[in-house]
């Protein structure tokens, strides 16, 4: 497993990208993104490693949104992503671990639509896990 992004949940996405650019010297890597699944905006920003390592800014867009809840509760750090070559293989692996899978492998709209999955470590951890073949 490779770190892909860091994902932190904002009440305002152009409030944060400012913030970001600002305080850190940090740029959005191309637009924001809709995604249809977890009903949220998104947008990247280099954070120094080029497309290797982001921050993902994520905006829920909807009450129903599955963030909204954390947004309310102050937003902030929300999870991290890493990208694996394997992830069917790379999911047994984490549940043999005590993981618990939030759900099944789905487009990851903000990603160019690269199969991802969410996952509950035993350490209390949000984790998404992105199947990027290694090139």
């Amino acid at each position: 497993m490779k770190l892909h992004h860091i994902g932190k949940v904002v009440g305002n996405i152009e409030e944060a990208v400012s913030y970001h650019r600002e305080t850190f010297g940090l740029e959005p890597i191309g637009e924001k993104v809709i995604d249809p699944i977890q009903k949220v905006e998104v947008i990247s920003l280099n954070a120094g490693f080029g497309n290797d390592v982001t921050i993902e800014l994520i905006h829920p867009i909807t009450e129903d949104s599955p963030v909204n809840k954390f947004l309310k509760s102050g937003g902030g750090l929300h999870h991290l992503s890493f990208r694996v070559s394997d992830l069917q293989g790379t999911i047994d692996e984490m549940r043999e671990k005590g993981a618990l899978v939030l759900g099944k492998i789905v487009p990851s709209a903000g990603h160019d639509n690269i199969p991802s999955v969410w996952l509950y470590t035993r350490s209390k951890e949000l984790i998404e896990l992105m199947e990027i073949k290694e090139s």
